[in-house]
């Protein structure tokens, strides 16, 4: 397998599209780029299994932004309700993962990068948040995986990632409607149980 070095971060960034084809396919990307996303970006890029490096690609930008934001408490959160529910007139509690069947009392019970890059224009109105364009790693995924991870709220890690592997835009739209039907129902359920409990 042939090496090639990677000395320009701008380099990088401009020719990722060429790293990511099967001309590059055996060869192995070198680097010494002190930025921590740039390395994380020639790691996947020498990750040759596909499902793989989605799995880096996708665990990589949820470990960012959870390291950003830890200890910190940006919605505003007090007694389960966030900012935009602490008027005395609403009843709704936590926040918007509210109509999630993977919240806890813990917080959520699965890994969702969909989740975890939204907040409500209270919350980008007063801090910075990190966004889609912040992470540069996501360039190695296509168009329509990019397209999947912006409208995947409220699934689990592992049906985001097997609908990032298929790739197929269709069956992700099936797939989310048929999510988001049974979240619904399960939701439904769990808050009549709990109201007559």
């Amino acid at each position: 397998m042939r090496e090639l070095f990677i000395r320009d971060k701008n380099e990088l960034y401009k020719k990722i599209k060429f790293y990511k084809t099967i001309l590059y396919r055996n060869t192995k990307l070198v680097t010494n780029i002190d930025d921590e996303e740039c390395k994380a970006i020639v790691e996947a890029l020498n990750i040759k299994n596909r499902r793989k490096r989605i799995e880096f690609i996708y665990d990589y930008c949820c470990n960012k932004i959870d390291n950003y934001y830890s200890g910190k408490n940006i919605c505003g959160f007090i007694g389960n309700k966030c900012v935009n529910q602490q008027s005395p007139n609403c009843t709704y509690k936590n926040g918007c993962c509210r109509l999630c069947i993977h919240q806890s009392e813990f917080g959520c019970k699965t890994k969702n990068l969909t989740c975890k890059l939204f907040y409500c224009s209270s919350v980008t109105k007063k801090h910075k948040v990190i966004t889609f364009n912040d992470l540069k790693i996501l360039k190695l995924f296509s168009l329509r995986q990019r397209l999947m991870v912006r409208d995947s709220f409220f699934s689990t890690r592992e049906q985001i990632i097997s609908d990032l592997y298929i790739g197929s835009i269709i069956i992700f739209g099936l797939r989310i409607a048929i999510r988001e039907i049974t979240s619904l129902i399960k939701l439904a359920k769990m808050k009549y149980i709990e109201k007559n409990a």
